[in-house]
C-alpha cells in the first residue's frame, strides 16, 4: 500500500507540474479533474491507519529494548503495515547548531558515535522509504549489539543491508546524512510537548503517556485492541484475533 501511495503522489506532482506549465485552459481543467479523481479513487475502500512516530537513538539502551521487543513483534506480524503506519525518527535528546561558516554541528546524548549511528539509520530508512517492514527489519538488525566504535556500525550495515550498504554508508559520511539528521532534529526539537526521554512515541501527531507505555511494551497488542473495538474503521488482521 505504501508503494502505491508513493506512485500516486509522484503522478499527482507530475500532473500539477503540467498544469502550471500548460497554456491550454481546457487542458488545465481536465488535468485538475484528473488530480481530484485520482485522490478520490486512492481513498475509496481504504481503512484508516494508526499513525505512529517513534523518536529513537542509535545507542540508547531503552531504544534497543523497545526495538528488540515491541518492534520485533511488529516485524513478525503479517499485515502489520496495513494497520499501523510507523515512522522512525533517529535523533532523540540531541542538539544541532548552524555555525557562521555554514557548518552544522550535532551533539548527541551518547556522544559522536551515536550521531554517526543516527545518520546510518536515517540514511538506511531513506534508502528503504517504500517499505515499512524493510525499515523495521533494518532497524532490528542494526540495533542488536552494543557499538563501541565506528567500525562496529560499518560492519553491521554490510550484514543488514547487503545490497544497499555502500550508498547508505556514503550518505552517512557525507552531506546527505547531515541533511537527513538535521531534518530529524528540526522535527524532534519542535515536538509539543517536548521530548523528555527516549524512545518517545506519538500517535496521530500527539503524545499520550498511556499509549506510549503500551506501544513501548507491545505495539501489535496496542494496535489490535484499538482495531478490535473499531472494526468499521481499521483493517482486521489475523494476528488481532489473539487480543479479542
Amino acid at each position: 500500500m505504501m508503494i502505491l501511495e508513493n506512485y500516486i503522489r509522484k503522478y499527482i506532482v507530475y500532473i500539477q507540474f503540467k498544469i502550471i506549465n500548460t497554456k491550454n485552459r481546457k487542458l488545465a481543467q481536465i488535468m485538475k479533474f484528473l488530480v481530484a479523481l485520482i485522490l478520490l479513487l486512492s481513498s475509496v475502500g481504504q481503512c484508516e491507519k494508526l499513525q505512529v512516530s517513534a523518536y529513537i537513538e542509535s545507542l540508547c539502551p531503552d531504544t534497543t529494548r523497545f526495538i528488540q521487543s515491541s518492534l520485533l513483534k511488529a516485524l513478525q506480524t503479517p499485515q502489520f503495515e496495513e494497520l499501523v503506519e510507523l515512522r522512525l525518527v533517529p535523533y532523540g535528546k540531541a542538539s544541532q547548531v548552524l555555525q557562521d561558516d555554514g557548518k552544522i554541528v550535532f551533539q548527541c546524548q551518547h556522544g559522536d558515535l551515536e550521531c554517526f549511528g543516527n545518520k546510518i539509520q536515517a540514511c538506511g530508512f531513506d534508502a528503504l522509504n517504500a517499505s515499512q517492514q524493510e525499515q523495521i527489519n533494518f532497524l532490528t538488525c542494526i540495533q542488536k549489539s552494543r557499538k563501541r566504535q565506528q567500525d562496529d556500525f560499518e560492519n553491521e550495515i554490510r550484514q543488514c543491508l547487503p545490497d544497499l550498504w555502500e550508498g547508505v554508508l556514503e550518505c552517512a559520511k557525507g552531506t546527505e546524512g547531515i541533511k537527513l539528521l538535521w531534518a530529524n532534529g528540526e522535527e524532534t526539537l519542535n515536538l509539543d510537548p517536548k521530548l523528555t526521554y527516549v524512545p518517545w512515541v506519538t500517535v496521530n501527531g500527539k503524545f499520550d503517556s498511556k499509549a506510549h507505555e503500551q506501544i513501548e511494551r507491545n505495539i501489535v497488542k496496542w494496535a489490535c485492541q484499538i482495531a478490535n473495538k473499531q472494526k468499521d474503521n481499521y483493517t482486521q488482521i489475523e494476528a488481532c484475533e489473539e487480543y479479542q
